[in-house]
């Protein structure tokens, strides 16, 4: 015969599959996150701070068109190596 499960084996195993779940989930969206590799580049702007880091943001952007800079890329692509 067939024995059947305890209630808080399958509550034990719910729960486990449940946070596994959710880790994975975490790990997958924050391993999909894009980020920018380190760049040094120069930027000179009279303004505001919105200004600023418009002005900030069109320069990594020419030094990235430029070669100067690598693009951004998925931050899971960092752990290869």
């Amino acid at each position: 015969m067939i024995s059947q499960i305890p209630d808080d084996t399958r509550r034990l195993l719910l729960v486990a599959c449940t946070v596994t779940a959710l880790a994975a989930g975490a790990l997958g969206a924050f391993a999909a996150q894009s980020v920018r590799p380190s760049c040094s580049y120069v930027v000179f702007s009279l303004g505001s701070g919105a200004e600023q880091e418009e002005a900030m943001e069109r320069g990594y952007w020419q030094a990235v068109g430029s070669g100067e800079c690598a693009p951004p890329h998925a931050r899971w692509q960092f752990w290869r190596g």
